[in-house]
């Protein structure tokens, strides 16, 4: 059973974008990142209490290519304080980007598309980040046509990025996920 409110602060922002891929055939996603989460969790008569939390919401609407592929990367502090999403592939060489720094709910816009290096570095003109996993989930399917390749690692991320006014902010310790995901679908 679980039982979590996942709120909405007041003035907390999020990143919505139209990815472009041509006339007829676009991606729209946001993420909501650093939202907190409060309540409870019962796994086999077993109790917890869900504190210090947070949650990412990720929705989308469009028409994907058949084959693509992406990088995700995000992470949070409990309380929402300083979250980053970080992506790319799927939006590269459409001028539009998923990427955001947020800081006590305000959106910072990251334009640049970025570098990505395994193991888990990601770098541009705004941000300098390594991601160090924890766990590591790997899945391949291969149906003739269809099929999926992930690599999804949860962790830790150091390093920094930077506001719209030129602060550096200190992203060490957020938790979160960093994939690499390959869709034919």
């Amino acid at each position: 059973m679980v039982d979590v409110e996942v709120a909405l602060p007041e003035g907390h922002e999020s990143l919505g974008v139209v990815v472009p891929w041509g006339t007829k055939r676009f991606q729209y996603t946001v993420k909501d990142l650093g939202r907190p989460v409060t309540g409870r969790l019962k796994v086999h008569g077993r109790e917890f209490v869900v504190e210090d939390a947070f949650a990412v919401l990720d929705h989308g609407r469009g028409k994907w290519p058949y084959s693509v592929r992406w990088n995700w990367a995000a992470g949070s502090e409990p309380g929402g304080g300083r979250a980053i999403q970080l992506g790319g592939q799927w939006t590269d060489g459409t001028g539009m980007t998923e990427n955001g720094l947020f800081v006590d709910g305000r959106l910072h816009k990251i334009h640049d598309e970025l570098t990505w290096e395994q193991p888990w570095r990601i770098s541009g003109a705004r941000v300098e980040v390594e991601f160090r996993p924890f766990h590591v989930r790997r899945a391949r399917t291969e149906l003739g046509l269809v099929g999926n390749r992930t690599e999804q690692c949860f962790g830790h991320f150091i390093g920094r990025a930077q506001t719209d006014e030129g602060a550096w902010i200190d992203l060490d310790g957020l938790t979160g996920w960093a994939e690499e995901v390959h869709n034919r679908w």
